[in-house]
């Protein structure tokens, strides 16, 4: 690089040269900013993205929680009847996991 500067120098004006420097410098400034603009504007355009998508999620989640409760309580309903009418299997299906989890968690 400095065997090209020294030619260039010997046939172009330090002073054509420094006026070109900062041509170049005053380019690249706007080129930057324009750049940073981008950025800038893309990543706000993002997080409104971002944000807009979460509350839509969160909507999507709350109305199923809803219906979801609703089937839940619908099934718990059914199971209490079913339960009142014959509690026999119950019962046994309740022993046998009592007697399972106390032969799983005292065995050594």
């Amino acid at each position: 690089m400095a065997l090209f500067l020294r030619q260039y120098s010997k046939h172009v004006d330090p002073a054509d040269m420094l006026d070109n420097l900062s041509d170049q410098i005053a380019l690249l400034r706007k080129e930057l900013e324009s750049v940073r603009s981008a950025v800038k504007h893309y990543g706000g355009d993002t997080f409104e993205d971002v944000h807009h998508n979460a509350l839509a999620l969160a909507r999507e989640v709350h109305q199923g929680g809803k219906v979801v409760a609703r089937n839940l309580s619908k099934q718990a309903s059914v199971a209490g009847k079913v339960v009142q009418d014959n509690p026999v299997p119950v019962v046994v299906a309740l022993g046998t996991i009592a007697l399972l989890s106390t032969l799983l968690l005292t065995r050594d």
